[in-house]
């Protein structure tokens, strides 16, 4: 195989950054190089039902040469000179190497090819690639990406297969903390960042923390409680509790009805809610079994982010109502605190979602999830141990003397071994 240029991090990262799995982009080279690897690589003991393998790989930063052209990003206005210049590279490359995860996986006839955990790669087992428009990329620039990261591939599995263990000791000793994944108890993250981060103990304090175990211990000591109908008033009317709580309202001068509230709160996609028989419950359930609502938010009654929503689900139960309170994102805890305390003092009937994990966050008791860098901190209990109950997720950051402190206080999870067959 012919020899490519060295490719440095920051080409890798414009590359991996624009890529995405596309068959276009394979042609009969790309294919080919690509079957190797995955050959290459089929030395490792896969896991898991898809036979994933995976290897790290070490890329310099190269030259700040690598980083980018230092006239396009002046005249873009990002740097007024050299030297802002090499702070800017700096400070995206502060080491002089990164490590990448390279993973791959096979289901049915399909083979998977995943850097860093995205998918930059799927090709058939069976079938032959089309010959790739190069319209569509610049396939000349993939096939040096595949050839370097083939070589790399080779690289890496000969020293496994040289020593098994001293490769294995040297991943566990020298992989960079913000690729692994830890926990870390949130009254020491606390403690490091003090008033920098968000403090639910502060905002709430003691004595509504003390309402709050109360309500949750009465809560859970009941079977699940019910409401015997449901209208759309009634549902605005216990919406209106919760904004109420939190005071949204307190500056409007004019007077808004329950039902307006949760129009000015609510995600709006409300699937015709705000517009049936208001003190109908025969209304309300031909609503809710209609099936209009399916995709549809009428719960998320105070809008956000994916995981930064607050929800009041309704649900029906053999002609009875349940209904369940759910926001757990650090960002908006206090508020569903308020609004679980403001439910209980009259006397709605509910569930409070992660009740446990709840107090346990605003109370410092929990644990943060650090997961590497590469990932979003959303969505990331599949990572952590169940009996951890990790419900919110951080990436360890950059700053090196708040690094520093997170790194001695959180306990790392041990590093998958990479064994042969």
């Amino acid at each position: 195989m012919e020899k490519k240029p060295t490719l440095f991090a920051p080409q890798i990262d414009a590359l991996i950054g624009n890529l995405k799995s596309n068959s276009d982009l394979i042609n009969q080279n790309i294919n080919q190089v690509l079957r190797t690897i995955y050959t290459t690589l089929s030395i490792i003991k896969p896991f898991g039902d898809d036979e994933i393998r995976q290897i790290w790989i070490v890329v310099e930063r190269g030259p700040v040469e690598a980083f980018g052209d230092y006239q396009e990003y002046k005249e873009s206005g990002e740097v007024n000179n050299q030297k802002e210049f090499r702070e800017l590279w700096e400070i995206y490359y502060p080491e002089k190497t990164k490590w990448y995860k390279f993973q791959t996986a096979k289901f049915r006839e399909d083979m998977y090819f995943y850097f860093d955990d995205k998918l930059i790669f799927t090709i058939n087992k069976e079938e032959e690639p089309a010959n790739g428009s190069k319209s569509a990329w610049n396939l000349e620039y993939l096939e040096r990406f595949v050839y370097w990261l083939s070589e790399k591939i080779v690289d890496e599995t000969s020293k496994l297969q040289t020593n098994p263990i001293a490769y294995n000791h040297h991943i566990q000793h020298y992989l960079p903390w913000a690729k692994r994944s830890g926990r870390i108890i949130r009254k020491d993250f606390w403690n490091i960042l003090g008033t920098e981060t968000i403090r639910p103990d502060i905002g709430l304090g003691e004595k509504l923390i003390r309402e709050l175990k109360n309500a949750v211990r009465v809560i859970t000591e009941q079977e699940m409680p019910l409401l015997q109908e449901m209208t759309a008033n009634e549902f605005f009317r216990i919406c209106e509790i919760c904004y109420d709580a939190n005071n949204y309202f307190e500056n409007r001068k004019e007077r808004l009805s329950p039902r307006e509230k949760y129009i000015c709160m609510a995600d709006g996609r409300d699937a015709d809610l705000r517009n049936i028989e208001e003190d109908s419950p025969q209304a309300f359930y031909k609503w809710y079994h209609s099936g209009n609502n399916f995709g549809a938010h009428p719960w998320e009654i105070c809008r956000g982010g994916n995981s930064t929503h607050i929800s009041l689900f309704v649900s029906e139960n053999n002609g009875q109502w349940a209904i369940r309170l759910a926001g757990s994102s650090i960002m908006r805890v206090e508020e569903t605190v308020r609004m679980a305390i403001a439910l209980y003092q009259n006397n709605v009937p509910f569930v409070l979602s992660d009740a446990e994990e709840i107090m346990c966050m605003i109370t410092g008791k929990d644990y943060i999830g650090i997961v590497p860098d590469n990932i979003v901190p959303r969505y990331c209990a599949n990572l952590f141990p169940r009996e951890d109950r990790i419900i919110d997720f951080i990436n360890l950051g950059f700053e090196k003397d708040l690094v520093s402190k997170i790194i001695k206080k959180t306990y790392w999870y041990p590093l998958d071994k990479i064994e042969i067959i």
